[in-house]
């Protein structure tokens, strides 16, 4: 299975969008850690880290996807401002006005911005894997 993954993934390119094989990343000898080359730029593009383990009829993977470390702690920092942001609003709601709103609808487009962007990618890389390491 290691073999099939590694026959796929080509080298991370920084600066090209286009490469030659469908993934990049790195494979160990015991799992895997990639992401899906793409031509656009997606910040929420799954990393995904695939652990081998030994089964009675021949392999278990073990499959995770993740967004990028750098990308949790710069959404962890946003959402908290935002929280804050909200808290603010509440604290000082006297009398309505449209502006008020404004943290609450960037708290729900950050959710759905994040959510869109990595669960669209996710289902789609599931199925290109599933569909990978089946077909030999």
């Amino acid at each position: 299975m290691l073999l099939i993954i590694s026959e796929n993934i080509g080298p991370r390119n920084l600066f090209s969008l286009v490469s030659a094989r469908e993934y990049n990343g790195s494979v160990t000898k015991n799992g895997f850690l990639i992401s899906k080359n793409i031509y656009y730029r997606n910040s929420f593009l799954p990393l995904i880290e695939g652990k081998v383990k030994p089964s009675i009829n021949g392999s278990h993977i073990i499959v995770t996807m993740r967004l990028h470390a750098l990308v949790l702690c710069f959404m962890f920092v946003w959402f908290c401002g935002v929280g804050i942001g909200c808290v603010a609003v509440l604290s000082h709601l006297d009398n309505f006005s449209f502006p008020l709103l404004i943290p609450f609808i960037m708290l729900f487009s950050g959710i759905i911005i994040v959510s869109g962007g990595f669960w669209f990618e996710a289902s789609k890389q599931k199925t290109k894997l599933v569909e990978l390491l089946t077909k030999n």
